[in-house]
């Protein structure tokens, strides 16, 4: 199967080394910088996307989250599984509502590359889901 991952990432340095870090790790990788940009992949491309990286707070559409950018995906493809990550992970209820929504895991801003890499192994090749928290 020929995976494929949308990092929904807007600050650029994050979201290019995210990309980079992946695609080491065999995966196909796109990226958006911002939800407009992710809403019109998931929306207008012919691509499937197995999962998705989500920041929770993207800038340039206001009150768009990286949980309505997930809502819609899920309304494309029920199948897609994602990764929330974001600074606001001390917030308790922020992280039951990723989960309820469906988000397979809550990695916590700072991260250490190698939780997130484990995070998508056990993801995509494993399905098992879990919460992450920084070190």
């Amino acid at each position: 199967m020929n995976i494929l991952i949308l990092i929904v990432e807007d600050d650029k340095y994050m979201n290019e080394t995210l990309c980079e870090v992946l695609e080491s790790e065999g995966y196909n990788v796109e990226s958006a910088l911002s939800a407009l940009d992710a809403i019109n992949k998931i929306k207008h491309s012919e691509k499937t996307y197995h999962l998705l990286i989500l920041d929770y707070n993207l800038q340039y559409l206001q009150g768009v989250t990286g949980l309505d950018i997930f809502k819609m995906a899920k309304e494309n493809d029920p199948d897609v599984k994602a990764i929330m990550i974001s600074a606001y992970g001390k917030d308790k209820e922020l992280k039951e509502k990723a989960m309820t929504t469906g988000i397979q895991a809550f990695i916590d801003k700072p991260f250490l590359i190698t939780d997130l890499i484990d995070t998508v192994d056990n993801i995509l090749r494993h399905s098992a889901p879990q919460e992450t928290a920084s070190r």
